[in-house]
């Protein structure tokens, strides 16, 4: 395979999990904590973990950040947006480099590594998901879309009943989907990338 091709089906396969990953947030999102609507599942890192370890970290942060350009471009929903957006990304790129940190190859054999990956991507994950929240999030819905969730129920109802429960819910729910679609495709790695 010469190199030329290589790099055209490197970035081939970037664009379509990116374009996938996009997609995804598209779907109906699950709300995961009673009274916390806003708070809200999606399964768009699904095709960026699957480029990172069919490809490399690298194709795994460009897959996050073009679906991020293409939600920006083609489906902004306004101040929503703007400002949930760098938080989900913050969040995702967060769990992707501690999962590959500790995981740096996918191996479905290795289930107790797996479950060490996501445990700690789900931990980092949390920690990130508080200070984005309380640093960014918190201040810029209460300035730009007058909603205040400090004045609504205090940071630390918000912090310990929503932020932190949703968080390590949703980053044990993402592991466990991704490793098991990576384990599913393992047979179609071998042909798409050979």
């Amino acid at each position: 395979m010469s190199i030329s091709h290589t790099r055209t089906q490197r970035l081939t396969l970037i664009a379509i999990l990116s374009a996938l990953s996009f997609g995804l947030m598209l779907f109906p999102q699950l709300p995961l904590i009673p009274g916390a609507d806003f708070l809200k599942l999606d399964f768009s890192i699904v095709p960026v973990l699957i480029a990172g370890y069919w490809l490399d970290l690298t194709a795994a942060l460009w897959t996050v950040i073009l679906r991020t350009l293409l939600k920006l471009i083609l489906a902004n929903e306004g101040v929503n947006t703007y400002l949930g957006l760098p938080v989900n990304l913050g969040a995702i790129v967060v769990f992707v480099l501690i999962l590959f940190w500790v995981m740096p190859q996918f191996d479905a054999k290795k289930i107790g590594r797996a479950l060490l990956a996501v445990g700690a991507a789900t931990v980092g994950l949390t920690l990130a998901g508080v200070v984005m929240n309380w640093l960014i999030a918190v201040p810029l819905y209460a300035k730009f879309a007058h909603f205040d969730i400090a004045k609504m129920i205090g940071l630390g109802q918000y912090f310990i009943a929503m932020v932190i429960p949703f968080n390590i819910a949703q980053g044990l729910i993402w592991g466990i989907v991704s490793f098991a679609v990576l384990s599913i495709l393992q047979p179609m790695q071998r042909q798409i990338l050979s």
